[in-house]
């Protein structure tokens, strides 16, 4: 086992690290637990666990009172490798738990990220304030993979399935608006409706919130649906959950636009700077570039900037975006912040650091060559080491399911 004591780990080694819980109220006071074999339910709803090196929630080492980020820190060199762009580990590693719908989002390209937190630094805006938009300069490409079945909103969908959803409900209230299609841009009929939406008067919004999931009520209530109005059925039921979670909330019609997606355990989305998502519910393990910009445009409480969003956001339509894997478990990401790989079975798979061996069933078991000789570590779900680009070679397999964040 490696050496947890409150001394500085060598700067070489493989070193254990433990999540940071954050605590926000679409969490769940059970999965998280569950997963890592802790008394259930918690106090409180608990969201995400933090594996990495962020300032804002730093994986603490193991039986220490130091953080990778003091040890990233003290060593770039050592921890990251002489090649690395920065000296900031570039991912950032999750669990995710949603028991209800996150808001909705879209997140910065990194010119984005640095102009605005480059001026709201100068507006002397603090980094824990409520208002602010941009809490580092980074971008914040994401994928999330599924443990459980995953419900997702992720991307606009082809407009042209969203114009039969639309003429389908045939919501009288909503169709001054969606006259607004037509234009023969997708992209700009898009942006053009998010905008009248989104910008209505708080009674307004209510009134079509109101009158969209009584009709979605009634979608769903339909009998003898034809196959190619079968996709419509998923839309429809996340439409009334939101409308009963937040009514009143643009972000209710707004979801209509948005391709639904329902995750089976091992399957993957990728997310893509300015591209409006909502996780709706289920756990998974997140990988992103190592940022927590978020600009929401609905459903939440939370800070709302409209015009922000509305110069962040990608409004082209996405056909799918189901994120592929190769057959030794690499998931295609077309950026080179992180890489994510997902390890099943006993064969030891070679691991370059700088990396983050997660576990989330069975054991993973973690090896490597130390100067005292073989080393070695059996992670339990929720369970993780960081491994330095200086380790050498370190070794992965696990009789359940782990996964292996690099960078890029």
């Amino acid at each position: 086992m490696s050496d947890n004591s409150g001394t500085a780990p060598a700067t070489d080694s493989v070193i254990r690290i433990d999540g940071t819980i954050r605590n926000y109220s679409w969490g769940s006071r059970t999965a998280l637990a569950d997963l890592t074999g802790r008394p259930l339910p918690t106090e409180h709803p608990e969201a995400e666990m933090w594996f990495g090196a962020h300032p804002a929630a730093p994986s603490r080492v193991t039986g220490t009172d130091r953080s990778l980020l003091d040890v990233i820190t003290a060593d770039p060199d050592g921890q990251l490798g002489g090649h690395r762009r920065s000296d900031r580990l570039p991912f950032l590693l999750k669990l995710l738990a949603a028991d209800q719908a996150l808001s909705l989002q879209a997140h910065p390209t990194r010119q984005q990220a640095q102009e605005g937190f480059a001026r709201e630094n100068a507006a002397g805006i603090a980094l824990t304030a409520p208002n602010r938009n941009y809490r580092d300069d980074n971008h914040k490409p994401e994928l999330l993979v599924a443990l459980t079945p995953f419900a997702a909103l992720a991307g606009f969908r082809p407009l042209h399935l969203t114009r039969e959803l639309l003429d389908h409900l045939a919501v009288p209230e909503l169709a001054w608006t969606t006259s607004l299609l037509g234009s023969g841009s997708d992209d700009e009929d898009l942006r053009a409706l998010v905008t009248t939406w989104i910008s209505l008067p708080s009674a307004t919004k209510k009134q079509l919130v109101k009158a969209v999931a009584e009709r979605c009520r009634g979608l769903l209530a339909e009998t003898g649906a034809t196959p190619d109005r079968d996709w419509m059925r998923g839309p429809a039921s996340v439409a009334v959950e939101l409308a009963d979670q937040y009514p009143g909330d643009s972000g209710v019609l707004i979801s209509l636009l948005l391709n639904h997606v329902v995750l089976q355990p091992g399957q993957a989305i990728f997310l893509s700077a300015g591209q409006l998502h909502a996780y709706v519910r289920g756990t998974g393990v997140e990988i992103m570039a190592n940022s927590d910009n978020v600009l929401r445009g609905g459903l939440t409480t939370k800070h709302i900037d409209v015009p922000e969003l509305m110069r962040v956001m990608d409004f082209s339509p996405v056909a799918d975006p189901v994120c592929p894997r190769d057959s030794s478990g690499r998931f295609s990401v077309p950026v080179s912040d992180f890489g994510l790989r997902e390890i099943r079975g006993t064969t030891p798979v070679t691991v370059d650091g700088p990396a983050v061996v997660l576990g989330v069933a069975g054991d993973t078991d973690v090896s490597w060559q130390s100067p005292t000789g073989e080393r070695s570590e059996a992670l339990r779900p929720g369970q993780a080491v960081w491994v330095p680009a200086g380790a050498g070679t370190v070794q992965v397999a696990s009789s359940g399911r782990g996964f292996v964040a690099t960078a890029g």
